[in-house]
């Protein structure tokens, strides 16, 4: 009689003790991007280490239609944690166009890669420069991304109306590419980071070309939109890619929602900046190899969050 009391006290407590456990963790979504992109596969990376090595946390990344998206669901609270751009967010958090409303309930944590500008197409397309994109078929990316708007900025600086001298679609990573294959599309918008796998899986069986600026509306586009970072994808980095090639492009940040608590958002970000957390993402996507501690507060698009902030004071990246 006695053992059957102790074995069910001992049963009681272990399910209360599960049971604190259970309620102690703090669950959070991480608003990433389209299959097939890099925000996708580094925001699952980030979701997977910090469930792994941030006690008490579980963070699981969901899908998106990529920048524009995150940024509503940050604002909304439909998402803890999202993948977001320096230009698209600073323009969001201030209403500045084409945004109507401050998106200012999203703090930073941190710079993480650059984004190169490559939009694609097949090389039988005839396709080389914005210019030849007239009267063409073009996916600009997701439904409820970003992509669209910076492909417009560029298709613009050249003179095209993207709106009435191409026919535009929108698409997730994996539709484009098919779509590409059998013809339903010209080209399709990409800014990501390279290699990008999408692109990558293409050239292995058919013969890609990245759309390039006209001669001279690269450096005319940087001027009128300092937003853009002048950047260069080099030969090689897709098959088929035999020269260096002028585009433009983004970093990339990972912003959280303002209410979150600084110790939650200090743990986060000082596992995903350590070295482990680095070397990890290094192996998750080619991209994450550019995620430098040193560059994390290099650039403040939005304000961080008091909880990275105090990560990167401790680092002696901000003063």
């Amino acid at each position: 009689m006695k053992k059957g009391y102790v074995f069910v006290v001992v049963l009681v407590a272990g399910f209360m003790l599960t049971t604190a456990s259970w309620a102690k963790t703090v669950n959070l979504s991480l608003s990433t991007g389209s299959m097939g992109g890099g925000f996708y596969a580094i925001g699952g990376g980030m979701a997977e280490y910090i469930t792994k090595h941030v006690q008490g946390v579980r963070c699981t990344a969901v899908t998106s239609g990529g920048v524009d998206e995150n940024i509503n669901r940050l604002d909304t609270g439909k998402a803890d944690i999202g993948l977001v751009s320096t230009g698209d967010s600073q323009a969001a958090f201030k209403g500045m166009p084409p945004y109507k409303k401050k998106f200012n309930k999203m703090r930073g944590m941190g710079i993480l890669f650059a984004n190169w500008g490559e939009p694609y197409t097949l090389k039988k397309s005839g396709i080389k420069t914005y210019l030849d994109l007239k009267g063409k078929t073009v996916c600009v990316g997701a439904p409820g991304g970003s992509m669209h708007k910076l492909f417009f900025d560029w298709v613009r600086i050249h003179g095209l109306d993207p709106e009435k001298d191409m026919k535009i679609v929108f698409l997730p990573a994996r539709g484009a590419v098919d779509a590409l294959k059998t013809g339903q599309i010209d080209a399709a918008m990409q800014i990501a980071a390279i290699p990008t796998a999408d692109i990558t899986e293409l050239s292995l069986t058919h013969d890609v070309e990245i759309i390039r600026f006209a001669p001279g509306y690269r450096e005319k586009l940087i001027k009128k939109m300092p937003k853009y970072l002048p950047m260069v994808i080099p030969a090689g980095t897709y098959r088929g890619i035999n020269e260096d090639i002028e585009t433009v492009g983004m970093a990339a940040l990972w912003a959280c929602r303002a209410d979150l608590p600084d110790d939650l958002v200090y743990r986060i970000v000082k596992a995903m900046y350590s070295p482990q957390g680095l070397a990890y993402l290094a192996k998750v996507h080619p991209a994450g190899k550019g995620i430098k501690l040193e560059n994390a507060a290099k650039w403040a698009p939005i304000p961080f969050h008091p909880g990275a902030a105090r990560f990167f004071r401790e680092k002696g990246l901000l003063k």
